[in-house]
């Protein structure tokens, strides 16, 4: 599995698109930094727009490109067939992509880290509220993966037509984050959907500064975190198999 996991790694990391992409990516948290720092903002407002943008936003779209890019490769460079050879499984072809996407996500969420505590710094805040706020963004972003796992079924189905598989993977993460992001004027509070419950049942921890305003969000926002992250887990656990069985039964 581990050799599976690096050669995937080794062929992400000869693409110059990919380092493209992690640039675009490390802007955002850049662009907040600034912005913060420029205008005066409040610690609170850095951690939540790196939230929003960064976890809920930029790292979807990171974890998604990255998979398509990943099986565009297989496809072009025609390796399944010469990898099949060698006994590897499928499923542990597919494990290994998501694996690599998530480190890539892992990669941005270090670096979006690190910008919310040079912000930490510069803004005069407290230790304490820096590793409140570094938590937040850690589990926030395992979370808003959680919640677009179900683009997993989509890039496996269109894998071979990679040009769809990417349009649909984009506009996939561009239409839940804005259900995100207009969660309470969309009316979504009531749909059941992946990514609304991660960002609800993590909503809580983004508040590294509380104050009376903000606890009608808290009450609107609320979400049991048991069923939240129990459904989060089926919603993985389906998507993931569910991609299994899908890659399985498709022709080489």
């Amino acid at each position: 599995m581990l050799k599976v996991y690096l050669n995937e790694l080794r062929k992400v990391k000869r693409q110059k698109t990919v380092r493209m992409i992690m640039l675009v990516g490390v802007l955002m948290p850049t662009f907040s930094f600034a912005l913060c720092l420029h205008n005066g903002y409040r610690f609170r407002n850095l951690v939540g727009m790196n939230i929003l943008l960064g976890n809920f936003l930029v790292a979807p779209f990171l974890f998604s490109i990255i998979l398509v890019m990943l099986f565009s490769m297989e496809e072009q460079n025609d390796t399944l067939k010469t990898i099949l050879v060698t006994a590897v499984p499928k499923s542990k072809i597919l494990l290994s992509k998501i694996e690599v996407a998530f480190t890539f996500v892992l990669i941005f969420s270090i670096i979006n880290c690190l910008y919310t505590f040079a912000g930490g710094i510069f803004l005069g805040m407290s230790s304490a509220f820096v590793l409140k706020a570094l938590k937040a963004l850690f589990i926030t972003v395992i979370a808003a993966v959680c919640g677009t796992a179900p683009v997993l079924l989509v890039i496996v189905v269109f894998h071979k037509k990679h040009l769809i598989a990417l349009i649909l993977a984009n506009c996939f993460v561009l239409i839940d984050f804005l259900f995100v992001w207009q969660l309470t004027m969309l009316n979504c509070l009531k749909l059941h959907l992946p990514i609304c419950i991660a960002y609800r049942i993590t909503y809580p921890l983004s508040i590294v500064e509380y104050t009376p305003n903000l606890q009608y969000g808290l009450d609107a926002l609320y979400y049991p975190a048991f069923r939240g992250e129990l459904l989060l887990v089926i919603v993985v656990c389906i998507s993931m198999l569910g991609g299994i069985l899908i890659y399985n039964g498709q022709e080489v």
